[in-house]
């Protein structure tokens, strides 16, 4: 069967092809994530959200040209959501909620002179930044808006390009106060 028909039937809600492809591909999946020792749960949630990503892809025409095999672009998929994943439990693991002290945060300044040296290197590197990084990084840090929420605000077609988006904006982040140092 071609890929296209494959598209083709996937956009038309083919419960027999949706189940032909999850059961083909999970157990190659299984093995790509026990590589990274994710739990089993965690795993298989994934692997749903890719058959997920899979489908909407599909009914948003997003697939029609696609080079590679459906298969492999499930994996594919299913291998950028275990990095998101993995990069979050990093994320969790560096900061610990309890160590905050919530009368700085309450006092937080960005006037000069009440900022320390950290925290002017900080406004400078975040100033650096471009628009778009601003915009995403302030509705998500500063005003605590959620994904969804800044997906809908910014107008993004796809919640995982604004996360990968945000990922790129904090790498910068960071470069920028690394050569400060």
């Amino acid at each position: 069967m071609s890929k296209h028909l494959i598209v083709e039937r996937i956009k038309k809600h083919d419960n027999e092809l949706l189940k032909k492809i999850y059961l083909e591909n999970k157990l190659s999946f299984f093995k790509i994530a026990n590589q990274y020792q994710l739990p089993e749960e965690v795993a298989l949630d994934i692997y749903q959200d890719s058959m997920v990503a899979l489908i909407e892809n599909a009914r948003k025409n997003k697939i029609d040209d696609l080079q590679s095999s459906i298969n492999t672009y499930l994996i594919g998929i299913g291998k950028f959501m275990i990095y998101n994943y993995l990069n979050a439990q990093k994320k969790n693991k560096g900061i610990n909620i309890d160590e905050i002290n919530q009368d700085e945060l309450l006092n937080f300044s960005t006037n000069d002179e009440s900022l320390n040296g950290r925290e002017i290197a900080l406004k400078k590197a975040y100033e650096s930044l471009g628009e778009q990084c601003r915009k995403i990084l302030n509705l998500f840090y500063f005003e605590n808006k959620k994904l969804e929420e800044i997906q809908q605000i910014l107008r993004y077609e796809n919640k995982d390009v604004l996360k990968s988006q945000k990922s790129r904006c904090i790498s910068h982040l960071k470069k920028s106060l690394n050569h400060k140092k």
